[in-house]
Formats: C-alpha cells, sequence, structure tokens
C-alpha cells in the first residue's frame, strides 16, 4: 500500500507541476525589462578655472575674458594685486599658463597644474611676469597665441588659468 500511496503522491505532484505550467497565458507572464545603463554626465565647469598656487594665496588674483570682435577668438585678462601679500614685498616671479577649450570636446576637465594644460592639446599660453608692490595685469589672445588653434567662440567653451610661483 506504501507503494500506491507513494506512486499516486508523484503522479499528482507531476499533474500539479504540468497544470500550472499551462495555467498561465504568454500575456500573463512577466518578462524582465533590461535596466537602462546610466552613464554619469561629468558636471558642468563654468568659467574661468582659477588655479592659484598656495604660495600666492595673499595676493588678489581675477581673471576675465573678452571675446573678439571677429569671433576668432578671446582675449584672457588676468590681475594680480599683491597688496598685503608678504611675497611681493621681495618680488615674486610667477608664470600663468591661461587657456581655452570647448566645453563639448573636453567634458568635465579642469586642470590642476600647467602640465595639465599642455598635454590636454587645448589653447594655451603661457607668461612670465613679476610681481612686487604694484599691481600687474597680463593677458593671452586665444587661440591666437597658441600653437593650438582648436577654439570655436561660436560653441560653448571654458577658459582659465594656472598661476604658480616660478620656482
Amino acid at each position: 500500500m506504501d507503494m500506491r500511496i507513494s506512486a499516486l503522491l508523484v503522479l499528482c505532484l507531476l499533474a500539479a507541476s504540468f497544470i500550472a505550467g499551462c495555467a498561465t497565458s504568454p500575456a500573463d507572464r512577466q518578462t524582465p525589462t533590461p535596466t537602462p545603463v546610466v552613464t554619469p554626465t561629468p558636471p558642468l565647469v563654468e568659467s574661468p578655472v582659477l588655479v592659484v598656487d598656495p604660495r600666492l594665496s595673499g595676493m588678489k588674483i581675477d581673471l576675465s575674458a573678452v571675446e573678439r570682435s571677429d569671433g576668432s577668438g578671446v582675449v584672457l585678462k588676468l590681475s594680480a594685486d599683491p597688496q598685503g601679500a608678504a611675497i611681493a614685498r621681495d618680488g615674486v616671479d610667477v608664470l600663468a599658463t591661461f587657456f581655452a577649450y570647448n566645453a563639448a570636446e573636453k567634458p568635465g576637465f579642469v586642470p590642476s597644474s600647467a602640465d595639465d594644460v599642455r598635454k590636454a592639446g587645448i589653447p594655451y599660453k603661457t607668461v612670465f611676469f613679476s610681481v612686487y608692490d604694484a599691481s600687474v595685469r597680463v593677458q593671452a589672445d586665444l587661440p591666437g597665441d597658441s600653437e593650438q588653434k582648436n577654439l570655436r567662440v561660436g560653441e560653448p567653451y571654458v577658459y582659465g588659468a594656472v598661476v604658480a610661483v616660478k620656482d
């Protein structure tokens, strides 16, 4: 009798599994939907990007840009006001590496050094100047002053400067 009950139980389980598989229509079955892969968008970089050597922290350093009237580039103007900076009393030699690039070509790019700018393949110009007791103003015309001429002013661009003490 135990064999009959075991065989009947196995048959019932097989029948239940066949019925369960056939009981749902194809429309009732849920097909897994692929999860879209989200690629993070780089943050927008706003101009001006100004990277200043910590040894120049006592100086007021400003950067501005003016587009050329003929649309061929942008003139970057940097002013350094040493008033109150201890380093300016003895004079300090400074290198300012101006740069500009189209945002679409280098999304999220923010250089941390002049080497980053040079390696990026973007228009740049390095200007040397000395600061003593008076304000100093220097400028660069990009891409005109650069070997890299790939700046389109009609498209969104980012400009900036890396300002460091010349060692």
